[in-house]
Protein backbone atom coordinates (compact mmCIF):
# COMPACT_ATOMS: atom_id res chain seq x y z
CA UNK A 1 0.00 0.00 0.00
CA UNK A 2 1.18 3.51 -0.75
CA UNK A 3 0.24 6.93 0.64
CA UNK A 4 -3.23 7.50 -0.88
CA UNK A 5 -6.28 5.26 -0.51
CA UNK A 6 -6.45 2.40 -3.00
CA UNK A 7 -2.92 3.21 -4.16
CA UNK A 8 -0.41 0.38 -4.30
CA UNK A 9 3.26 0.14 -5.16
CA UNK A 10 4.09 -2.45 -7.77
CA UNK A 11 7.71 -3.57 -7.65
CA UNK A 12 9.03 -5.42 -10.67
CA UNK A 13 12.27 -7.41 -10.66
CA UNK A 14 15.10 -5.56 -12.40
CA UNK A 15 16.04 -6.55 -15.92
CA UNK A 16 17.14 -4.92 -19.18
CA UNK A 17 15.13 -1.96 -20.52
CA UNK A 18 13.30 -3.78 -23.32
CA UNK A 19 12.23 -6.70 -21.12
CA UNK A 20 11.13 -4.22 -18.43
CA UNK A 21 9.00 -2.29 -20.93
CA UNK A 22 7.33 -5.57 -21.95
CA UNK A 23 6.82 -6.41 -18.27
CA UNK A 24 5.25 -3.01 -17.53
CA UNK A 25 2.78 -3.45 -20.39
CA UNK A 26 1.90 -6.98 -19.25
CA UNK A 27 1.52 -5.85 -15.63
CA UNK A 28 -0.87 -3.05 -16.59
CA UNK A 29 -3.02 -5.43 -18.61
CA UNK A 30 -3.10 -8.11 -15.91
CA UNK A 31 -3.95 -5.61 -13.14
CA UNK A 32 -6.79 -4.08 -15.18
CA UNK A 33 -8.19 -7.48 -16.20
CA UNK A 34 -8.15 -8.85 -12.63
CA UNK A 35 -9.77 -5.66 -11.30
CA UNK A 36 -12.50 -5.88 -13.95
CA UNK A 37 -13.11 -9.54 -13.11
CA UNK A 38 -13.79 -8.51 -9.51
CA UNK A 39 -16.03 -5.57 -10.38
CA UNK A 40 -13.36 -2.94 -9.70
CA UNK A 41 -11.54 -0.47 -11.91
CA UNK A 42 -7.76 -0.11 -11.96
CA UNK A 43 -6.23 3.06 -13.31
CA UNK A 44 -2.66 4.13 -13.85
CA UNK A 45 -3.71 7.77 -14.14
CA UNK A 46 -1.04 10.05 -12.64
CA UNK A 47 -3.36 12.20 -10.49
CA UNK A 48 -6.84 10.67 -10.33
CA UNK A 49 -8.00 12.80 -7.40
CA UNK A 50 -6.94 16.39 -6.68
CA UNK A 51 -5.62 17.05 -3.19
CA UNK A 52 -4.14 13.60 -2.56
CA UNK A 53 -0.92 11.94 -3.67
CA UNK A 54 -0.70 10.90 -7.30
CA UNK A 55 0.75 7.78 -8.86
CA UNK A 56 4.23 7.82 -10.32
CA UNK A 57 6.29 5.22 -12.09
CA UNK A 58 9.59 5.78 -10.34
CA UNK A 59 12.19 4.10 -12.49
CA UNK A 60 15.22 2.48 -10.86
CA UNK A 61 18.22 2.53 -13.18
CA UNK A 62 21.66 0.99 -13.11
CA UNK A 63 24.27 0.28 -15.74
CA UNK A 64 26.48 -2.78 -16.02
CA UNK A 65 29.73 -3.59 -17.79
CA UNK A 66 29.44 -7.35 -18.04
CA UNK A 67 28.66 -8.48 -14.49
CA UNK A 68 30.06 -5.32 -12.85
CA UNK A 69 27.80 -2.45 -11.77
CA UNK A 70 29.22 0.64 -13.51
CA UNK A 71 27.43 2.90 -10.99
CA UNK A 72 29.36 1.57 -7.99
CA UNK A 73 32.65 2.99 -6.67
CA UNK A 74 33.90 1.75 -3.31
CA UNK A 75 36.13 4.83 -2.86
CA UNK A 76 33.43 7.47 -3.34
CA UNK A 77 31.67 8.79 -0.21
CA UNK A 78 28.28 7.98 -1.77
CA UNK A 79 29.59 4.82 -3.48
CA UNK A 80 28.74 6.38 -6.84
CA UNK A 81 31.14 6.08 -9.74
CA UNK A 82 32.09 8.83 -12.16
CA UNK A 83 29.93 6.93 -14.68
CA UNK A 84 26.93 7.24 -12.32
CA UNK A 85 27.56 10.97 -11.82
CA UNK A 86 27.78 11.51 -15.58
CA UNK A 87 24.63 9.45 -16.13
CA UNK A 88 22.79 11.61 -13.57
CA UNK A 89 24.13 14.76 -15.26
CA UNK A 90 22.80 13.56 -18.63
CA UNK A 91 19.36 12.92 -17.14
CA UNK A 92 19.32 16.36 -15.53
CA UNK A 93 20.57 18.08 -18.70
CA UNK A 94 17.73 16.56 -20.73
CA UNK A 95 15.04 16.57 -18.04
CA UNK A 96 12.66 18.82 -20.00
CA UNK A 97 12.88 16.69 -23.13
CA UNK A 98 12.52 13.47 -21.12
CA UNK A 99 9.48 14.87 -19.32
CA UNK A 100 7.73 15.48 -22.64
CA UNK A 101 7.89 11.71 -23.20
CA UNK A 102 7.47 10.37 -19.65
CA UNK A 103 4.64 12.74 -18.67
CA UNK A 104 2.44 12.94 -21.72
CA UNK A 105 -0.95 13.84 -20.22
CA UNK A 106 -2.16 17.14 -18.76
CA UNK A 107 -2.98 14.99 -15.73
CA UNK A 108 0.72 14.05 -15.53
CA UNK A 109 1.61 17.62 -14.63
CA UNK A 110 -1.09 17.82 -11.98
CA UNK A 111 0.96 15.21 -10.07
CA UNK A 112 4.22 17.17 -10.26
CA UNK A 113 3.42 19.71 -7.55
CA UNK A 114 4.91 20.43 -4.10
CA UNK A 115 3.88 18.58 -0.90
CA UNK A 116 2.89 15.29 -2.56
CA UNK A 117 6.24 13.44 -2.73
CA UNK A 118 6.49 14.21 -6.43
CA UNK A 119 9.57 15.70 -8.05
CA UNK A 120 9.41 19.47 -8.43
CA UNK A 121 13.14 20.24 -8.84
CA UNK A 122 15.64 19.21 -11.52
CA UNK A 123 18.17 18.07 -8.95
CA UNK A 124 19.36 14.91 -7.25
CA UNK A 125 19.47 13.91 -3.59
CA UNK A 126 19.97 10.94 -1.34
CA UNK A 127 16.65 11.24 0.52
CA UNK A 128 14.54 14.20 -0.63
CA UNK A 129 11.52 13.07 -2.64
CA UNK A 130 11.01 16.49 -4.25
CA UNK A 131 14.09 15.97 -6.39
CA UNK A 132 13.90 14.51 -9.87
CA UNK A 133 16.59 11.94 -9.11
CA UNK A 134 16.97 10.09 -5.82
CA UNK A 135 19.96 7.92 -4.99
CA UNK A 136 18.79 5.16 -2.63
CA UNK A 137 20.89 4.49 0.45
CA UNK A 138 23.88 2.22 -0.09
CA UNK A 139 23.89 -1.09 1.75
CA UNK A 140 27.30 -2.75 2.27
CA UNK A 141 27.48 -6.07 0.46
CA UNK A 142 24.93 -4.89 -2.13
CA UNK A 143 27.36 -3.29 -4.61
CA UNK A 144 25.49 -4.80 -7.57
CA UNK A 145 22.33 -2.94 -6.54
CA UNK A 146 23.85 0.59 -6.59
CA UNK A 147 21.34 2.54 -8.62
CA UNK A 148 19.47 5.77 -9.14
CA UNK A 149 15.74 6.45 -9.14
CA UNK A 150 14.26 8.74 -11.79
CA UNK A 151 11.01 10.01 -10.24
CA UNK A 152 9.00 11.96 -12.80
CA UNK A 153 7.58 9.22 -15.09
CA UNK A 154 4.05 8.05 -14.45
CA UNK A 155 2.09 4.94 -15.28
CA UNK A 156 0.40 6.55 -18.28
CA UNK A 157 3.63 6.82 -20.25
CA UNK A 158 4.78 4.54 -23.03
CA UNK A 159 7.52 2.54 -21.25
CA UNK A 160 9.35 1.75 -24.50
CA UNK A 161 9.78 5.45 -25.29
CA UNK A 162 10.35 6.44 -21.66
CA UNK A 163 13.14 3.93 -21.01
CA UNK A 164 14.72 4.76 -24.39
CA UNK A 165 14.96 8.50 -23.78
CA UNK A 166 16.17 8.06 -20.19
CA UNK A 167 18.87 5.63 -21.31
CA UNK A 168 19.94 7.86 -24.22
CA UNK A 169 20.15 10.96 -22.00
CA UNK A 170 22.06 9.13 -19.28
CA UNK A 171 24.52 7.63 -21.73
CA UNK A 172 25.07 11.01 -23.36
CA UNK A 173 26.04 12.33 -19.94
Amino acid sequence: HEVASSQHEIDLRHTDALTMADTVMTCRLVVKEIAMKHGAYATFMPKPIAGIHGSGMHTQQSLFRGDTNAFYDQDDEYHLSVTASCFIAGLMRHAREITAVTNQWVNSYKRLIPRFEAPTHVSWAMVNRSDLIRVPAFKPGREASRRIEYRSPDGACNPYLAFSVMLAAGLEG
